[in-house]
């Protein structure tokens, strides 16, 4: 198995964890406990998997369902047209900023962002750097990122809401989207519709969003009464 880590470019936990959820086939021979010999054009399968996670934010049990029977790598053909579907969304749902872009020179100049804080966000997937050298920089919603971090440090905010947190929302919002993403594709893909599909992803932003809000307005307090609670006595 650490051979077909290594070609994939996935770990040895990863890979078990695929085969547990069915996702992989077992060895095809086993010749003892620690050799056995895997599929090789698993290896493609694996990539597809991981690719449909990290980029589409999709759970297990859905890539499950969208990729042909294993070892295929391949999407099933109704899977392939329901992506192509959901890609065809990206414009409406895609924030309409305009074309702004601001250099990355400029931003540390002017946002009190440091230049080792933009690179750990670029690599934490927070922030995406454009283009290379002296013109490099930011556009869409990164500028509204590196902007509101720059009111929080503007405010003395810093140390209460730290930039490191930025990566913490950005894994907690990817997983609340597989979520909406899985919601979304079960239903608004399956129903008679009150609009056009992409009025209708436009609107479930909209609606996500405040949902979002009002859940946290009603969980907050409550947490917080919660952890200020003294504890249970002993008996």
């Amino acid at each position: 198995m650490a051979l077909l880590a290594r070609r994939s470019g996935v770990s040895t936990p990863t890979i078990k964890h695929y085969i547990r959820e069915h996702l992989l086939p077992g060895p095809v021979i086993r010749t003892s406990r620690n050799m056995a010999y895997y599929d090789a054009r698993i290896v493609a399968r694996i990539q597809a998997i991981k690719t449909l996670q990290a980029e589409q934010f999709l759970p297990l049990r859905v890539i499950g369902e969208l990729l042909e029977p294993a070892p295929s790598a391949s999407l099933r053909a109704d899977a392939r047209s329901q992506r192509r579907t959901l890609r065809a969304l990206v414009p409406a749902v895609t924030p309409d900023h305009t074309v702004e872009r601001r250099r990355r020179t400029d931003v540390i100049r002017t946002s009190g962002v440091s230049r080792g804080e933009l690179t750990k966000l670029e690599h934490a997937g927070v922030l995406e750097l454009l283009g290379e050298g002296a013109t490099a920089g930011y556009a869409g919603p990164d500028l509204d990122t590196i902007d509101l971090l720059a009111e929080i440090r503007r405010l003395g905010y810093g140390e209460v809401f730290p930039i490191t947190i930025g990566a913490v929302y950005l894994e907690a919002v990817g997983r609340l989207l597989a979520v909406e993403i899985e919601m979304f594709r079960q239903h608004a893909l399956h129903a008679s519709l009150p609009a056009p599909l992409p009025d209708v992803a436009r609107q479930a932003v909209r609606f996500g969003e405040r949902l979002v809000v009002a859940l946290r307005s009603k969980l907050l307090p409550a947490v917080l009464e919660r952890l200020a609670a003294p504890p249970p006595k002993r008996v």
